[in-house]
């Protein structure tokens, strides 16, 4: 579909999408950096200017939702023979796709991880108070790690307002019946897809659409193919009525992995993680990873798009996401559109209580919660990128933060997504390790003995709740207080090392690097009733030789070990394993080359 004028500055490599607003196309910029995803205007509207202000209210939708679960904006720009919105590409597929191509439903853990994924970039925009209107399987992306992405806010509107825009198979009543959209609006249709996910059907089918306004009106869906534990969750989330159904997408998800948890173990979501991205691979991107050469891919970036339909399709939080996203309207130049393009300790700490904060990037490292990454073919010679990530939890937290009655679906955790470019080094070469961090350190909570917990809040001085306690990767607490030093690169040979299973042992060559870090966030959420920080951080080495590091393949890790290490209970150390310490995942692999 002719879009009208292409973005100055863009090589177009393929089109991902195309529909009557427009068209998305997978590019990249003539000077290199990351793959971007670019949605035009289609030219026969560039002249209408409510369309172009729909258009630019999309953009401005982007701008104000940031999450990892949401697409992510880089560039808006507009001009007089075009408008687009520029987004970073990474590989995935719609989830329409997945479940099409697919003869059997996905299991429940699975399920549930796309629920709970779309729920939280949902929770994201409704922060923002903006509702998006269409949520769909067609507006989901999956990646290969199974993990999903929101896309196409295109009909996106501020909470309180619409009209009866949407997809009629996963339309809420009030929709149908022209009342204005809010958060429980969403809500209806993340559990009307999570339904198909998990029986194969939609909730409600019909030959008209009348008949279909009248089955979501009147009718309650049918769950005789869904687990009896999940009925709950279905109806909290389809009730007809918007004041019935659960508003605060928050607190579903909070419920959601209660239930979960009770239903399929602490460890649902590793596993339905894994379940739905080897689903996902079967199905394939739009456009093959080796389009692009490794020198193309950013430090983090995680490759290209895919995805069906005229929504965009690209997203992702590397290079320009602590910045913020960027808007340029006039003439479109190369030089307009190409320009508009921490801490000494060397690991990860999450403490409560103390003069400290909460969670910090100390001598203790950390790892990441998914533990399935897929790989495309690589070259013998340098390049590629190798993904992986470790996840730390305890299956009995009562132990670390003194609360007998505390339930294993409570656990502090910390989880971390890796990435080491290139994939393939040899001496000389600059290697960078991208780690995105994540982790929830309890707070304020009381639980009753049947596991119930009652939240007293951030600052509470409440006799019952959760004293001071810490918990990290590698070197521990006492460590990071005393021992401030430069972030590290950890090498373990593999073998004897082995993938699957995070080393326990310091028998790793460990390099010192520089550091970055960016996006740091740790708020207090109540609803999780719990501090949830995140923050990137990139750390920079240039290989020495093979007197340090002899050629062969090597395990890359953030610390040494690379397991949950040193706990601490009011000061005192106790013992990991007496809290049920657990650590699981996969590394990334970095192969050492012969010189020349």
């Amino acid at each position: 579909m002719p879009h009208g004028r292409s973005l100055p500055g863009y090589v177009e490599v393929a089109e991902l999408g195309a529909g009557a607003q427009g068209q998305v196309v997978l590019a990249r910029h003539e000077t290199g950096g990351i793959p971007v995803a670019i949605k035009y205007l289609a030219a026969g509207l560039l002249a209408d200017a409510t369309a172009r202000r729909t258009f630019r209210s999309e953009a401005e939708v982007l701008r104000r939702v940031v999450n990892e679960h949401v697409a992510r904006l880089l560039y808006f720009v507009e001009w007089q023979e075009g408008a687009a919105i520029i987004m970073e590409a990474v590989p995935g597929r719609s989830l329409r796709r997945v479940l099409d191509e697919r003869d059997a439903p996905l299991q429940p853990e699975s399920a549930l991880t796309v629920l709970k994924g779309s729920l939280l970039g949902l929770a994201a925009a409704h922060g923002a108070g903006v509702v998006h209107r269409d949520y769909k399987p067609a507006n989901v992306l999956v990646q290969d790690d199974g993990r999903s992405k929101l896309i196409d806010f295109g009909i996106a509107v501020l909470a309180g307002r619409g009209d009866k825009s949407g997809t009629p198979a996963y339309m809420a009543p009030e929709q149908w019946n022209g009342d204005p959209a809010t958060s429980a609006t969403d809500v209806y249709a993340a559990t009307c897809v999570f339904v198909e996910c998990i029986t194969g059907k939609k909730p409600f089918e019909a030959t008209t659409i009348d008949e279909l306004r009248t089955k979501h009106i009147e009718t309650r869906p049918s769950l005789d193919r869904v687990p009896e534990e999940l009925h709950r969750l279905i109806e909290r989330g389809m009730a007809k009525d918007p004041s019935d159904r659960m508003w605060n997408a928050l607190e579903f998800v909070r419920e959601l992995e209660e239930v979960a948890v009770r239903t399929y173990g602490p460890d649902w979501e590793r596993r339905g993680l894994v379940a739905l991205g080897a689903v996902a691979a079967l199905v394939g991107t739009a456009v093959p990873l080796t389009m692009f050469g490794a020198a193309v891919l950013a430090p983090g970036a995680s490759g290209l798009g895919a995805g069906a339909g005229s929504g965009a399709v690209a997203s992702g939080a590397a290079g320009q996401a602590a910045s913020g996203a960027g808007y340029v309207q006039g003439a479109a130049t190369a030089d307009v559109v190409g320009k508009a393009a921490g801490s000494t300790s060397k690991g990860f700490l999450s403490k409560l209580g103390g003069g400290k904060g909460i969670a910090g990037i100390g001598t203790a490292g950390a790892g990441a919660v998914i533990a399935g990454w897929l790989f495309w073919p690589s070259p013998p010679d340098t390049g590629g990128v190798s993904r992986g990530a470790v996840h730390g939890y305890f299956t009995n937290p009562g132990v670390l933060l003194g609360s007998p009655n505390m339930p294993a679906s409570e656990t502090p955790w910390m989880d971390l997504k890796l990435s080491v470019t290139p994939a393939r080094a040899e001496a000389g070469s600059r290697v960078e390790f991208v780690v995105q961090f994540r982790a929830r350190t309890p707070s304020g909570g009381a639980y009753l003995p049947n596991g119930q917990r009652q939240c007293h809040g951030e600052d509470s001085n409440h006799p019952d709740v959760a004293r001071e306690y810490s918990f990290g990767f590698g070197g521990g607490y006492v460590a990071q207080e005393q021992n401030e030093q430069a972030a590290i690169l950890a090498l373990y040979p593999s073998p004897p090392a082995n993938r699957d299973d995070p080393p326990k042992d310091a028998n790793a060559i460990t390099l010192p690097t520089s550091r970055n870090v960016t996006g740091e966030a740790q708020p207090y959420v109540a609803a999780q009733c719990a501090y949830m920080s995140s923050w990137t951080e990139t750390r920079t080495v240039t290989l020495p030789g093979p007197e340090t590091v002899p050629p062969g393949r090597y395990l890359v890790a953030p610390s040494v070990p690379a397991r949950l290490g040193d706990t601490t209970l009011d000061g005192q150390p106790i013992p990991p394993e007496s809290a049920g310490a657990v650590t699981e995942g996969r590394l990334p692999v970095l192969e050492v080359l012969e010189d020349g």
